[in-house]
């Protein structure tokens, strides 16, 4: 699956692997899309401020990109 330049997808969080880069944390989330059937699951590198508390595995999120990076994962309402 290839990550949009800019957008959003909603995704369901299979697996959480919190790593740091420089100090900063990042959380690489292991998803898949709940806006689209069959979609493949896929690994997103996303940095803390970008979301609201840490994920977990079940939660459902609205991901949203700019230039290729996350910049948000907010929970799905």
């Amino acid at each position: 699956m290839t990550i949009p330049m800019i957008g959003s997808w909603a995704v369901e969080v299979r697996a959480v692997k919190p790593f740091a880069i420089h100090g900063d944390l990042y959380y690489e989330l292991h998803v898949v899309r709940t806006d689209v059937p069959d979609e493949l699951m896929t690994a997103l590198r996303v940095p803390q401020h970008a979301t609201v508390g840490e994920p977990k595995a079940g939660d459902r999120l609205n991901v949203t990109f700019l230039m290729g990076q996350v910049t948000g994962a907010r929970p799905a309402t």
